[in-house]
């Protein structure tokens, strides 16, 4: 079976407070389809998927990023290590839970950098769900390569926060990267108590 496969995803825990909690483990495998690929987080109990509709599409050269129509975009996962009612988390609770991620993201940043950066944050809902919408700025350098921002969207899923992201490089908006973010996100289905046959769903997306 031909598969591309990012593997396991990286597993950073940010800090809560509570009880430890031991987070339900997802594989992650990208699985081309005729329309671009899907990506499938598989866990021992639930899983999730994504859809990449793209003229354009290839794994990048590191792990957890895809190009997508000549856009750089990451999907990540973090798990809870705090035990909560993740089916009827109310809208409250999701606010102030993806707060936090966003206060541990930037601080690290932060750190790794040695420098403040001015960022924006904001909730919007898509296809009725809460997502966190976070802008930061990046340092200013004269290297070409270099990035403006970098854009997330992130949300909960299950017992996981999935982040995407997306750097917007030198020609490009912070728009057109958050309309790229935007379009991956509202293909995002949840499959509670049921795991992918990845062998299965391989077939039917070459169809």
């Amino acid at each position: 079976m031909h598969r591309i496969t990012i593997g396991l995803f990286a597993f950073i825990s940010f800090h809560v407070t509570g009880q430890q909690y031991k987070a339900e483990e997802f594989q992650a495998g990208l699985l081309e389809a005729k329309y671009g690929a899907m990506l499938v987080y598989n866990g021992q109990i639930n899983s999730f998927t994504l859809k990449f509709q793209a003229k354009s599409f290839k794994p990048a050269d590191k792990p957890n990023f895809i190009i997508v129509d000549n856009f750089i975009i990451q999907s990540s996962i973090v798990p809870f290590t705090q035990k909560l009612d993740f089916n009827n988390l109310d809208i409250e609770t999701q606010r102030k839970l993806l707060s936090g991620w966003k206060g541990y993201e930037k601080n690290w940043i932060e750190g790794q950098l040695k420098t403040n950066l001015k960022d924006k944050e904001e909730f919007i809902e898509i296809s009725k769900r809460l997502f966190l919408y976070w802008v930061t700025d990046m340092p200013e350098s004269r290297d070409p390569a270099s990035v403006d921002n970098q854009v997330y969207l992130v949300t909960i899923c299950f017992d996981q926060m999935l982040i995407l992201n997306g750097p917007v490089e030198k020609g490009k908006t912070e728009n057109l990267v958050k309309n790229k973010l935007v379009t991956i996100a509202n293909t995002l289905e949840l499959y509670p108590n049921q795991k992918q046959d990845i062998e299965k769903l391989y077939h039917e997306l070459k169809k």
